[in-house]
């Protein structure tokens, strides 16, 4: 361009190479995670192309308590290095219609490409100064487009038998007392807590 000196690029044209760099640089670091994780597409018996399954459904406990749940999980980009990890989210509706915000960890066992039948654990937890305290872990597998799902006894250590939130490892814990549930993929507005909106959804 006349009257330009010499090795001196316009503004534009220097803007367009930092895009063009950001970008290839983007594109390669999700090539890298779909390469290391192909599994986060596939979850729950979906196309998961953002790396996210949501759904919710029933926990019913052997005292009889019902709970429903929602649930939020993503890959956990920083733990998955080295590790089959999610984070996510969730809610959990105690049965007189009380909502509990939660923090979830994840871990999925022997997987590659599909998460179909394969071992997942899910750690829930409130905020550490939320009262009542609360934490509880369900296991299961997605078995099609359903996560199954059960918690060898946990929930009790943070909900009464009759599904009241005592606080964890406060009070009594009933002997030998499950829960177990089926999830659904769908999103929060298609499980309100006892026709309470959530909060944080």
């Amino acid at each position: 361009m006349a009257g330009q000196p010499p090795g001196k690029q316009p503004a534009a044209a220097k803007r367009r190479g930092c895009i063009t760099s950001l970008s290839g640089a983007l594109l390669f670091a999700v090539a890298v995670i779909l390469l290391i994780h192909p599994w986060a597409l596939h979850m729950g018996g979906r196309w998961t192309p953002a790396l996210t399954w949501h759904g919710g459904g029933t926990l019913e406990s052997s005292s009889g308590a019902r709970y429903l749940l929602f649930l939020e999980v993503w890959l956990d980009r920083e733990r998955g290095r080295s590790a089959k990890a999610l984070a996510g989210r969730a809610r959990l509706c105690t049965p007189d219609g009380e909502p509990h915000e939660l923090k979830v960890d994840g871990y999925v066992k022997g997987v590659w490409w599909n998460l179909e039948g394969r071992p997942v654990t899910f750690t829930f937890s409130n905020a550490k100064e939320a009262v009542p305290r609360l934490k509880f872990t369900l296991s299961g597998s997605w078995q099609g487009q359903r996560l199954v799902l059960e918690d060898q006894g946990s929930m009790a250590l943070s909900f009464a038998s009759d599904g009241r939130a005592k606080g964890y490892l406060a009070g009594a814990t009933a002997p030998r007392e499950s829960t177990t549930g089926r999830l659904a993929y769908g999103t929060a507005e298609q499980f309100p807590c006892g026709g309470k909106s959530g909060t944080s959804f």
